[in-house]
């Protein structure tokens, strides 16, 4: 219209799609994203941070590898490639991925039937890459809300129970040899445990022990010198240079067992053995699904605390991919299934780390030269200070803190008071039935739980708070649940119900029977509020079955009336509910607050006497009309009719009418009958 056209420059198109694919692939690598702003005041504190994380993991490397019932170069293995990989796809800057407790346990559990620790090895790193693709396809396929299935009390009981195995295994190796146990107490060898070896073995054991929580509480506390807060983040390394000295040090008949000769030289590239073993799939593919879930929910907390601390957020389908590829790198390199350690990644945190560089590829580097160059120095590393640094790391996976706390909950409804027979379960089921099963177990109690809550709704009666029986100013003259104000008093002719969750197909018919027996707990009841306002959805079947409700309780002359329905929601109610009756659920009636609600219920008429006074005004409307007709009929009466402005016959007939129905009404009909014929 006299305008020209704009012309659209042809870079535009280009530079956005371009723009969209560079924000999309920094996304799925984000070291695209950290990386260009990586600044050189940063490298001191990785440096400093790495080279701390390297010599802590790999003592706690050949600890695990221990655990997992591996070769223990397969420990070291584990912490180098795994790292890398995840430093370039994971999205928590201070996570240290390594081998980790709570994942050895497991492994070693899924291999403990597997004779030969060379072939137990191999079935480590099969292991890790069937972790590994596992986790990968849950990431790619947005699966992360799987793992929300895990009840944190059922999760806590069988993580403790977790923690008391480990203790448990390696009694050992705390020993120097075999310990007595329920089966062979009365015919064990008692003869052996006072050998001069063992009793080494015993006592460095114990003094290590007391070192390591020594130096971790010391870690912990505020009033500890800073000097020795830094010497406590080395604890691991202390334990493990002490106990090599102690052990060239003694003679051959007091020295404990030590890790002796270990394979020096980096890892070969290559597939691990079963690869394509059908077999090996099928016998080790649960354990793996059962590794793969403990893998992210250990690791995924872990980096969330800190990177909450730090201010950053964290993408769960990135960490299922970095973890799941990194698994898989491992495993071609020997690797057993790896983790995010949360006692590593607090170090890294508290060591000053600024990024994936100093929190993975310095260890990495790090453990890669010690295995190149210097695995002879692990030659008298005694596998005492190994089975001691597991046990102090096993301490901090028990969770009596929950225990207690769950313990010291004294409230009356049950639903308060299940969740320590629940942790109860999960821990006695781990620790007598063993991990998997105890998982299982675990795993069990929450999917119960969940449908236990969607079957059965949080219902609550409503009651009146007076103004003089409130503690809080607040709570004077609210509508309280009764259950838990003992002064709140019920309205007699009204029942006031609130729903805490979502109504649906599997709750809704217990939410009805809720309804119809507190409706009928009542003598004088004249209807029945619904407070949604803690409703947040309802579904079709929901709304069906409120329909039904609604027709049972107007058949007995009882009003359903909702209030406080979500603004989003009430379209929807409207439609199903809103052809019932218009003076059970007018239309406005779904914004009304409960006093609103209440007081409608109560000045609405009764139905069944409304109906008959408009069959009555009915009746007498069709005979005023007949009596007219017949005085227009007949001429000679219509003579004799009066003008217009003095009442009729039959108007003063209808008149007198209307005045005894106006006494029905209002309550004072004198019992007078109209013949309509």
């Amino acid at each position: 219209s006299g305008k020209a056209p704009v012309k659209q420059d042809s870079s535009v198109l280009p530079q956005t799609a371009q723009g969209r694919f560079f924000k999309n692939l920094k996304t799925a690598v984000p070291l695209l994203g950290w990386a260009p702003k990586y600044q050189s005041s940063m490298l001191r504190g990785d440096l400093v941070g790495g080279v701390t994380l390297g010599l802590v993991l790999v003592n706690q490397s050949f600890a695990h590898a221990s655990l997992c019932r591996a070769p223990l170069i397969h420990g070291p293995y584990s912490c180098l490639l795994p790292p890398v990989v995840y430093c370039f796809l994971g999205s928590c800057m201070h996570a240290s991925v390594g081998t980790g407790a709570l994942v050895a346990l497991l492994t070693g559990e899924a291999v403990a039937n597997i004779e030969g620790i060379k072939e137990r090895g191999e079935a480590c790193a099969l292991l890790s890459v069937m972790v590994g693709l596992i986790l990968f396809v849950m990431g790619v396929c947005r699966l992360s809300f799987l793992v929300r299935f895990f009840s944190r009390v059922a999760l806590s009981g069988f993580i403790t129970g977790s923690g008391v195995l480990i203790c448990f295994a390696q009694l050992k190796d705390l020993t120097g040899g075999s310990v007595p146990t329920l089966r062979d107490f009365l015919t064990f060898d008692y003869g052996g445990l006072g050998t001069p070896a063992r009793l080494m073995t015993t006592f460095t054991s114990v003094f290590m022990l007391c070192l390591l929580v020594f130096l971790k509480r010391a870690k912990k506390s505020p009033t500890a010198h800073p000097f020795l807060k830094g010497i406590a983040q080395l604890k691991e390394l202390i334990v493990a240079v002490y106990g090599v000295v102690l052990t060239a040090s003694v003679p051959v008949e007091y020295r404990p067992p030590h890790v002796g000769e270990c394979p020096s030289g980096l890892p070969h590239f290559s597939a691990p053995a079963g690869l394509l073993d059908q077999a090996r799939w099928t016998a080790l593919l649960p354990s793996a699904v059962t590794i793969a879930a403990c893998v992210f929910i250990s690791s995924f907390a872990g980096a969330k605390k800190f990177a909450m601390k730090a201010g950053y957020t964290l993408s769960a389908t990135n960490e299922f991919v970095a973890m799941g590829l990194a698994n898989v790198a491992g495993g071609f390199t020997g690797a057993v299934p790896t983790q995010i350690g949360l006692s590593r990644t607090a170090i890294s945190y508290e060591a000053g780390t600024h990024s994936p560089f100093g929190a993975n590829i310095m260890p990495a580097l790090f453990i890669g030269v010690v295995v190149a160059f210097f695995t002879s120095a692990f030659f008298y590393v005694p596998r005492c200070a190994l089975a001691s640094i597991i046990v102090v790391a096993a301490t901090s996976l028990c969770d009596w803190e929950m225990l207690g706390m769950l313990y010291q909950w004294h409230l009356k409804a049950w639903s308060a008071r299940r969740a320590l027979p629940i942790w109860s379960i999960a821990f006695a089921g781990t620790l007598i039935l063993g991990v998997f099963s105890g998982l299982l177990w675990a795993t069990a109690l929450s999917l119960i739980l969940i449908l236990k809550d969607s079957v059965l709704p949080h219902v609550y009666e409503l009651a009146k708070l007076p103004k003089d029986c409130a503690v809080n100013p607040y709570e004077a003259d609210q509508w309280v649940p009764v259950a838990s104000y003992e002064k709140a008093q019920l309205d007699s002719e009204v029942v006031v119900i609130r729903v805490e969750g979502e109504l649906n197909f599997a709750n809704s018919e217990r939410f009805t029977e809720t309804v119809e027996l507190k409706a009928t707990q009542r003598e004088a009841i004249r209807g029945v509020v619904f407070d949604a306002s803690s409703c947040p959805s309802m579904d079709m079947t929901a709304l069906l079955t409120l329909k039904d409700l609604m027709v049972a309780l107007r058949s007995q002359n009882v009003a359903f009336v909702f209030a406080n329905v979500l603004e989003g929601k009430r379209l929807r109610v409207a439609g199903v509910l809103g052809g019932l009756q218009t003076e059970d659920l007018p239309q406005h009636s779904l914004a009304f607050s409960i006093d609103q609600a209440v007081t409608f219920v109560k000045e609405r008429k009764d139905p069944a006497a409304q109906n008959k006074l408009k069959r009555v005004k009915s009746a007498l409307g069709m005979a005023r009309t007949k009596g007219m007709r017949a005085v227009e009929s007949m001429p000679f009466l219509a003579s004799m009719a009066p003008n217009p402005s003095s009442n009729s016959l039959a108007d003063s007939y209808f008149v007198q009418s209307q005045g005894s129905l106006a006494d029905m009404e209002g309550g004072r009909s004198r019992g007078s009958s109209f013949d309509c014929s």
